[in-house]
């Protein structure tokens, strides 16, 4: 991508949400600056993109000139130094020349501010035990069904209630057992099978499914 400066300023929209968070060298873009300034030969400075992140870190990437007759070209291969966090980027691009073992700015090229969109994550950690996931996927469809009545009749929060009376945890806690016994459980998200005592009768259990005792007609 290439982005022509306007003088002292370099415009940024073409790439001002182009950057995602963590990425490492995945964009490369080339700026245009004119090599004479005020008479001034830019071919002779040295040339540095600073950034100043949302959380205001600051980081700085060294910019080789290719030199033409007229023009600079400066090649910004984008480092994760500036995507590391996500959020606001601020950013500048200095020339300066040292005298004298004196380093002097000589000049800085304004640029909006550009995005770096934050990247997806997970909640971290190993997963749990298949016991425990079937514990949480009962808990979390109780509370789901709590929520979803929360505007409802006394009446139906009722019926709710006996409906979760009706679980059989006996035969729950059966199965916990028979599954912590089988390794390869573990690593396999059970069934959860909600039926009545004649369904259940009538079929073949399978190894690795949870059968739920209800009452017939619910």
């Amino acid at each position: 991508m290439e982005i022509f400066a306007k003088g002292k300023t370099i415009p940024t929209f073409s790439f001002g949400n182009l950057f995602t968070q963590g990425e490492h060298f995945a964009d490369t873009i080339d700026f245009i600056v004119d090599r004479y300034y005020c008479g001034k030969d830019l071919s002779l400075c040295s040339f540095v993109l600073r950034g100043v992140t949302e959380e205001n870190w600051e980081i700085e990437q060294v910019l080789i000139p290719l030199v033409s007759e007229r023009t600079l070209r400066l090649s910004w291969h984008v480092s994760d130094s500036f995507t590391h966090n996500a959020g606001r980027l601020a950013l500048e691009l200095r020339a300066s020349e040292t005298v004298d073992e004196s380093n002097y700015t000589i000049i800085k090229y304004d640029m909006a501010p550009v995005t770096v969109r934050a990247t997806i994550a997970g909640q971290n950690g190993p997963l749990p035990e298949t016991a425990e996931q079937l514990i949480s996927e009962i808990n979390e469809a109780a509370s789901a069904g709590v929520s979803s009545i929360n505007d409802a009749a006394a009446a139906d929060l009722d019926l709710l209630q006996q409906k979760m009376d009706d679980f059989d945890l006996e035969e729950v806690e059966a199965r916990l057992d028979q599954m912590e016994e089988d390794t390869q459980t573990y690593l396999a998200r059970p069934e959860v099978v909600a039926l009545t005592r004649e369904q259940y009768d009538a079929i073949t259990p399978k190894h690795n499914s949870l059968y739920v005792i209800i009452r017939g007609g619910e």
